[in-house]
């Protein structure tokens, strides 16, 4: 049986666990402002990709996923600082003016962006432990635990996830005929510079043993 809430309470976590600043928002209002809604769009598909994962696979209890996660975090956590560090390394040399870059995605581009979101995702730490944790506090909830719950909430996440993509897509892309041409260059800066931070900070953490 349907229960609502538990779709809302999906809904709420698939939100939650996107809204904060991370990677994949910079990547996905870069190239909202860069290349359009279409462009942002697919990069967030990506991230909702691994986000349906990563809930589906903590609402339902996989053990496996989740012990395999916590005994390889610190690889993880260097795969995903390597991969941050590199796409700002592009964002920082890319094209500084509207008339370099390409006027429309190709669709290898959009798989690419695709394919990049859903690593820096499936390799955040935050992501990945939010899942688990919240999941893991919400035990026992709904009138029938089990399999119908787990699906629902999962549902739940899918919907919300999918929603603050494409908001986040469509409202920063609103910003690219707003945006003087001497900006870009700047939002290249900013953004790569953003993801750098980013990747450092996993990579002296893990140095350092957190």
């Amino acid at each position: 049986m349907m229960d609502l809430s538990l779709i809302a309470t999906g809904m709420a976590i698939g939100v939650g666990v996107n809204a904060p600043v991370g990677p994949v928002n910079v990547m996905c209002i870069h190239r909202a402002i860069r290349n359009g809604p279409t462009s942002a769009m697919a990069a967030g598909f990506g991230a909702w990709v691994a986000d349906v994962i990563f809930a589906a696979a903590a609402a339902f209890g996989v053990t496996a996923i989740s012990a395999f996660v916590e005994g390889h975090l610190p690889v993880i956590k260097v795969v995903g600082g390597a991969v941050m560090i590199a796409f700002a390394m592009k964002l920082l040399y890319a094209p500084s003016s509207m008339s370099s870059a390409p006027a429309n995605d190709t669709k290898l581009s959009l798989f690419h962006a695709a394919l990049t979101s859903l690593v820096l995702t499936a390799t955040n730490p935050a992501v990945l432990l939010g899942f688990f944790a919240i999941f893991g506090g919400l035990a026992g909830i709904g009138d029938d635990p089990g399999y119908g719950t787990a699906a629902q909430l999962t549902i739940g996440v899918a919907i919300g996830s999918a929603a603050w993509w494409a908001l986040l897509s469509t409202g920063a892309s609103r910003l690219r005929e707003r945006i003087a041409e001497k900006w870009l260059g700047r939002i290249n800066t900013i953004s790569g510079g953003a993801l750098a931070i980013f990747g450092f900070i996993v990579l002296i953490g893990v140095a350092l043993g957190y």
